[in-house]
C-alpha cells in the first residue's frame, strides 16, 4: 500500500482526540475496548482472547473485542492512540508499532502510548509448505527455484512485512513477497496450496504447524524457542539477526497514575490465571509478565533496535 494511500484511510478512520485534562471518571466506567490491529484468529486475537475472562472478572466489565486490521497494524494503532486516556480503550500491542514508526507511513510514534505489560515473546518464523518437500535451511537454499517462492507476510507495514524483507536480504535469497490482510489470511493461502510459504509468529502457525501442513526452516531469535526446540536460529546458521515479537497492551498516552496501576495489577492477574497460562503453555510458551519501570526499558531497548531496522528496510527496498 502506497504511503499516501495509507494516510488517507487513517485520517478519515480517526479523528484526533485532544486532551483538555479532564476529572476522569473513576475506572472503569462502562465496558472495555480492547482493540487488535489485525484479523481475527491472528497472534493479537488470542491474546485478547486469552486475557478476556480474568479481565472481566477482576474488571467486573464486559472486555469487548474490536478488530481494525489494515495498514500492517497502522489502523488499529492510530484509532487506539487517538482515543480518550482514560482506561476505557487498550491495544494488543507488539513490534508493529516499531516497524510503522520506521517505514514512516503514517504520523504515529511508539511514545504515543502508555505501554501496560508484556505477557510473553516469540520469534519470527520462516515456514515454508510441506509440500514443497524443503525440511531444511540448507535444502531451501540450494533449491535452484527458491527466488520464485511466493512468501506471505501480514499486511504491509507489519513487522512480519520487515522480517520477511530483513530475511530475504540476510539470506541472500530474493523470494517474492506477497501481503496478506492478516495472519490468518496467509496462513490459509499456503494450507490451501495458493502460496509456498510465510514469515510469522508461531501463535500465528499454530495450526498448520500441529497439522503439518507447513515446515518451519529457521526462527529469528537469539536462543532457539521453546515453541519449536527443535527449529534452529539464524545466528546458529551464522546470520547476525536476534529479534524477536513480543505481545503486550497498551493505552493512548496520558492515563492518570491510578488507571494505569489499575490496568497493570488486572494484568498481573490475569497473567497468573490458570485459563490464561494452559493457553499459553498450550503453544508451548511461558508466560513472562513484564511491567513498570523495567518494562518502559524493555519497551525504549527494543525501539532502539527495531526501527533502525525497519529504516534500512525502508531505505533498501
Amino acid at each position: 500500500m502506497k504511503k499516501s494511500t495509507i494516510i488517507g484511510a487513517l485520517i478519515v478512520s480517526a479523528v484526533p482526540f485532544i486532551s483538555m485534562s479532564p476529572a476522569f471518571a473513576d475506572f472503569p466506567d462502562g465496558d472495555i475496548d480492547f482493540i487488535a490491529p489485525a484479523s481475527v484468529g491472528g497472534g493479537s486475537d488470542y491474546l485478547i482472547r486469552s486475557l478476556q475472562p480474568a479481565l472481566e472478572e477482576n474488571l467486573d466489565v464486559s472486555v469487548v473485542p474490536r478488530y481494525l486490521a489494515g495498514g500492517g497494524g497502522a489502523i488499529g494503532f492510530m484509532k487506539a492512540a487517538n482515543s480518550r486516556p482514560d482506561g476505557q480503550t487498550v491495544v494488543a500491542i507488539d513490534n508493529k508499532i516499531f516497524t510503522q514508526q520506521g517505514l514512516g507511513n503514517v504520523p504515529l510514534k511508539y511514545t504515543d502510548f502508555d505501554y501496560l505489560a508484556s505477557l510473553y515473546s516469540v520469534p519470527y518464523v520462516l515456514a515454508l509448505s510441506s509440500d514443497l518437500e524443503i525440511d531444511d535451511l540448507e535444502s531451501f537454499l540450494a533449491d535452484e527455484n527458491n527466488q520464485d517462492l511466493r512468501i506471505a507476510y501480514a499486511g504491509t507495514g507489519s513487522s512480519t512485512n520487515i522480517m520477511a524483507i530483513l530475511i530475504s536480504q540476510k539470506l541472500g535469497v530474493d523470494y517474492q513477497k506477497v501481503s496478506y490482510p492478516g495472519a490468518p489470511e496467509a496462513v490459509a493461502a499456503v494450507m490451501g496450496g495458493h502460496i509456498d510459504g510465510m514469515v510469522m509468529d508461531p501463535m500465528d502457525l499454530r495450526g498448520a504447524l500441529e497439522s503439518g501442513d507447513v515446515t518451519p526452516i529457521l526462527v529469528t531469535s537469539g536462543e532457539r524457542s521453546d515453541a519449536l526446540p527443535d527449529v534452529p536460529t539464524m545466528k546458529e546458521k551464522g546470520y547476525d539477526v536476534d529479534i524477536s515479537n513480543w505481545r503486550g497492551v497498551a493505552a493512548p498516552a496520558g492515563l492518570d497514575e491510578d488507571t494505569k496501576a489499575r490496568w497493570v495489577e488486572a494484568l498481573r492477574v490475569a497473567s497468573e490465571d490458570p485459563r490464561f497460562v494452559k493457553r499459553i503453555e498450550d503453544l508451548g510458551l511461558e508466560v513472562n509478565f513484564q511491567a513498570g519501570p523495567s518494562f518502559d526499558e524493555y519497551v525504549e531497548n527494543l525501539s532502539e533496535s527495531v526501527i533502525p531496522v525497519a529504516e534500512s528496510v525502508a531505505n533498501d527496498s
